[in-house]
């Protein structure tokens, strides 16, 4: 959760526009693959180099970089399409906030998450991506199948997205986005179901612990999905010019990206809910606890009293000369505590 403090720090003293990977360590060689396909072909390569990138024209071109952590790469990607160098720290800046911009008059930038669950907990990854006319560029920081299902249709030609503008495959790109968002809720809601047949039950710190852990993600899925509401309402807006046969798809993707919201806020709701009920759960059977213990030790202060009294060892005292002033002691300590008993029972504090 706390990586984007430890990335930043990358960047300290740093001039603006200063190409500087802050992100998790990589190891593999980043490439890109390109795609230029209109509504009855498709051409599509793997340049040796960010140099041999080749748009094409009259055709949607989609390039898909992957691995952003050797800065040259990315700075090859950028001066082939003219991308400004503001633009590419940003890329390069794995903790960058979720932001719709337009880096020139031709050209906007867009980065969002690409959120994936692991064992209960949440992990990001950023995805940058620019948008032209007849362009699309991605960046991501590893392979991923994030783009399977849109490079599916694309090969295959099935659906609109091969007859389609840039501003579609944009939105198409966004959509798996979001989608992929919405399987996170939905991992974790199970998780919050799942610990909600618990509740009441299980009044360990390990169990409150888990809601606590739980929480935490959700925390972190909601502040990396609120900023997604800033970037649709920018795109849905006039001077973003998305073509109206589009925007019918865009309000969808929105759709589903505001449930997404939704969800995680209500979510997080839920499990405070849970964990204020837990805690107030825990201090009850403490009290109760403590209030046996309160019983018991009132119990045996009267007996104590007598014990104590009777075991003075006086020369005087005349009961200890008694034949049966042990039994009768005994006798009377039993009353005590019977009548002690039933009285606490009465009053239902046992």
């Amino acid at each position: 959760m706390f990586d984007f403090i430890k990335w930043n720090r990358v960047k300290l003293d740093a001039a603006p526009g200063t190409l500087v990977y802050a992100g998790a360590k990589r190891d593999f060689t980043p490439y890109v693959a390109t795609f230029a396909y209109g509504p009855d072909d498709l051409a599509e390569q793997r340049p040796e180099s960010p140099e041999a990138i080749v748009l094409e024209e009259g055709r949607v071109n989609l390039l898909v970089a992957v691995g952003i952590h050797q800065p040259e790469f990315v700075k090859g990607i950028g001066a082939r399409l003219s991308i400004p160098p503001l633009f590419l720290e940003d890329v390069l800046n794995t903790g960058q906030r979720a932001q719709f911009v337009w880096a020139d008059d031709d050209t906007g930038f867009i980065v969002m998450k690409h959120l994936m669950v692991n064992g209960g907990i949440l992990s990001t990854e950023q995805v940058s991506l620019f948008w032209r006319e007849n362009m699309v560029a991605v960046f991501l920081e590893r392979e991923s199948d994030l783009l399977g299902g849109v490079l599916a249709r694309i090969r295959k030609g099935k659906g609109r997205i091969r007859r389609s503008d840039a501003a579609y495959l944009m939105v198409a790109i966004l959509d798996a986005l979001v989608d992929q968002h919405m399987l996170a809720l939905a991992r974790f809601s199970e998780a919050a179901q799942a610990l909600e047949s618990r509740l009441g039950a299980d009044v360990s710190s390990d169990f409150l612990g888990d809601l606590y852990e739980l929480k935490r993600e959700i925390i972190l899925l909601r502040n990396t999905l609120l900023p997604d509401r800033e970037i649709f309402k920018s795109l849905q807006a006039d001077d973003a010019e998305v073509p109206a046969a589009v925007q019918p798809f865009l309000e969808d993707v929105v759709g589903h990206s505001e449930q997404a919201m939704e969800g995680a806020v209500s979510l997080h709701d839920i499990l405070k809910s849970m964990i204020d009920y837990q805690i107030s759960l825990f201090g009850i059977r403490t009290n109760k606890t403590m209030q046996l213990l309160t019983v018991i030790a009132t119990i045996f202060i009267p007996l104590t009293f007598i014990a104590g009294l009777y075991g003075m060892n006086f020369r005087y005292m005349p009961e200890l000369e008694w034949r049966y002033g042990y039994f009768i002691v005994l006798g009377v300590m039993a009353v005590i505590g019977v009548g002690m008993l039933w009285f606490f029972n009465r009053k239902k504090m046992l």
